[in-house]
C-alpha cells in the first residue's frame, strides 16, 4: 500500500478540527519529544475513535508518512528544500489583476510576479518584477534587512525547521493542493489602535504531496493579513556564487527620481497635447458631469554619473566583498553616497537631478469641482470624495502608469487591477486608464468611450 493511499485512509477516518483552537505551541513540543517514537498519533487517542478505527490506524502508523503528527511532515519538509546559500525564487502576488474581454466578457487571470536571487550570505537581492510576463522594472541591491518574504524562504524557513520551532497551524486546499500552514515565527507586537498585543506571524504552506513550499502570508493573530499573500511558483537553492546578480539599467528604478504635475487646459489643448483626436465619454455620462481636462506631466531622472577611482575605489571593492551589515557600515565609511561597485568599475552620483523622459497625458474628468481643502485659496479642484470618474490616456505609457504601468492589454480587452478601482485598454495606440469607485463603473465605461468630436 503507497504512503499516499494510507493518508487517505487515515484522513477518511480523522475529522477536521478548523473551527477549533489549541496550544500548538504545547502540542509542537510535545510531538517533537516523540518523533523517534511509534506511538499512534495523540488526537486519535483524545478523541476515541472506535475500536475498530483505532486498531487500523495502529497497523498502518508505522508506514505513515506524517508520523508522529507534524514531526514527520516537518523532517519532510526540511528534507525537500534542498542545499545552497542562493535562494532561486519567482514569487506570484496580489498585484495582478483580471483581463476582461469587452465583447465576450471572458475573464482571464494576469499575474504578478517577482523573480528573486537572493544571497543568504553576501545579503545580495536581485529582482525582476513582471506583469502579464512584461518586465516592469529590476533592481539590484543590497538590503540592510531583508524583506519579510525572502528571509522567511531564505533563512528562517530552513532555521525554523531544523531546530524544531517551526510549527504546523492550519491546513486548506490551494488551487487543489493540499497543504498545510507552517508558522516559521511569530511574536507579540503592540496595537496603537487598541492598545492591546497581537500575534503577527509569517507562515509557509507546505504541500501534503510534495512537502515543498507553495505559499507565503502573513497573519495577525491568526488571520491573514491584506496582500501578503504569495504563491511559490518556483524555488530553488544554487551553489554559493550562482544565480543571477546582473541588472539593466535601463530597467532599474534604483537612484530614478520621478516627478508628476498637472494643469488645467482647455479641449482644444487637449487634441495638441496627445498629438491626435483623444477619447472621452462626452459632456456628460450617466449623471456625472465632465468637469475638467488637464495635461499630466511626468518625468524621471538621476543625478549624474561619476566614476570612482584610485585607492576610494579600492576601498570599495574590499567593502562589496563583505557580508551583511559589516558591508554597509564599510560604504558608509567611504562618505559616498550612493556608491555602486560593478563588473565595469566603481560609481557614485553627483550634481542636481537630470530631468529626462518627460511623458505627458491627457486627464478627463467626470464629477464635482469645489474649494481645494488643503488651501485657502479658493480654487475649483476635482473632489476625490465626490463621486467621480477620470479617464487618463497618453500615447507614452511608462512603467509610472497607474494600476497596468507598462503591460498593455490586448486590443479589446481591459486589464482591471486587484483592487477593482484601476482598468486599463488601449485603442488605436492610445493607452487609457479608468478610474472609478469599482470594477463594473470601470468596464461600462470602457464599453462607451468615443474619440472626442466636438
Amino acid at each position: 500500500m503507497t504512503d499516499r493511499r494510507i493518508a487517505d485512509l487515515l484522513d477518511e477516518l480523522t475529522p477536521t478540527y478548523d473551527d477549533r483552537r489549541g496550544d500548538w505551541e504545547r502540542v509542537a513540543a510535545s510531538a517533537r519529544g516523540r518523533r523517534d517514537h511509534r506511538s499512534a498519533p495523540w488526537w486519535l487517542m483524545r478523541f476515541g475513535f472506535a475500536a475498530a478505527a483505532i486498531a487500523l490506524a495502529a497497523a498502518l502508523v508505522l508506514a505513515w508518512p506524517f508520523h508522529g503528527n507534524q514531526g514527520g511532515l516537518l523532517d519532510r519538509a526540511l528534507a525537500a528544500i534542498g542545499e545552497g546559500p542562493v535562494l532561486h525564487v519567482v514569487l506570484r502576488g496580489e498585484w495582478g489583476g483580471t483581463l476582461v474581454d469587452l465583447k465576450s466578457g471572458k475573464r482571464s487571470a494576469v499575474h504578478g510576479e517577482n523573480e528573486i536571487w537572493y544571497d543568504t550570505v553576501r545579503g545580495r537581492v536581485h529582482l525582476v518584477s513582471r506583469l502579464g510576463g512584461v518586465v516592469l522594472h529590476e533592481e539590484l541591491y543590497e538590503p540592510k534587512q531583508p524583506p519579510a518574504d525572502l528571509a522567511a524562504l531564505g533563512r528562517e524557513y530552513k532555521q525554523a525547521l531544523e531546530t524544531g520551532t517551526a510549527r504546523i497551524s492550519g491546513e486548506t486546499t490551494i488551487d487543489g493542493e493540499p497543504v498545510v500552514w507552517v508558522t516559521i515565527h511569530s511574536e507579540l507586537l503592540p496595537d496603537v489602535a487598541d492598545g492591546k498585543d497581537h500575534e503577527w506571524a509569517q507562515q509557509v504552506a507546505v504541500s501534503r504531496r510534495t512537502f515543498k513550499p507553495v505559499a507565503l502570508r502573513e497573519t495577525r493573530d491568526g488571520q491573514p493579513g491584506p496582500e501578503t499573500g504569495q504563491r511559490v511558483v518556483q524555488l530553488g537553492f544554487l551553489p554559493e556564487g550562482a544565480g543571477d546578480f546582473t541588472a539593466s539599467k535601463d530597467q532599474s528604478l534604483e537612484g530614478t527620481a520621478f516627478k508628476q504635475g498637472r494643469e488645467p487646459i482647455t479641449l482644444e489643448q487637449a487634441r495638441a497635447t496627445l498629438g491626435r483626436t483623444p477619447i472621452w465619454l462626452g459632456h456628460e455620462y450617466r449623471g456625472l458631469p465632465f468637469a475638467e481636462v488637464d495635461r499630466e506631466t511626468r518625468a524621471t531622472g538621476r543625478r549624474r554619473e561619476a566614476r570612482v577611482t584610485g585607492a576610494t575605489a579600492d576601498a570599495a571593492t574590499k567593502c562589496s566583498k563583505l557580508h551583511g551589515g559589516k558591508a554597509g557600515a564599510c560604504f558608509r565609511a567611504l562618505g559616498l553616497h550612493p556608491i555602486e561597485v560593478r563588473p565595469d568599475g566603481v560609481f557614485t552620483s553627483e550634481g542636481p537631478i537630470v530631468w529626462t523622459a518627460e511623458h505627458t497625458a491627457v486627464v478627463f474628468f467626470y464629477g464635482t469641482l469645489g474649494d481645494d481643502p488643503r488651501t485657502n485659496a479658493k480654487d475649483a479642484v476635482p473632489l476625490f470624495d465626490h463621486p467621480h470618474l477620470t479617464i487618463t490616456e497618453t500615447t507614452q505609457p511608462s512603467p509610472f502608469d497607474r494600476g497596468a504601468g507598462s503591460y498593455l492589454p490586448p486590443a479589446g480587452s481591459v486589464f482591471i487591477a486587484a483592487g477593482g478601482r484601476s482598468g486599463a485598454l488601449q485603442i488605436d495606440g492610445v493607452h487609457v486608464t479608468i478610474e472609478a469607485s469599482n470594477e463594473q463603473a470601470i468596464l461600462a465605461a470602457a464599453g462607451e468611450l468615443k474619440a472626442m468630436r466636438d
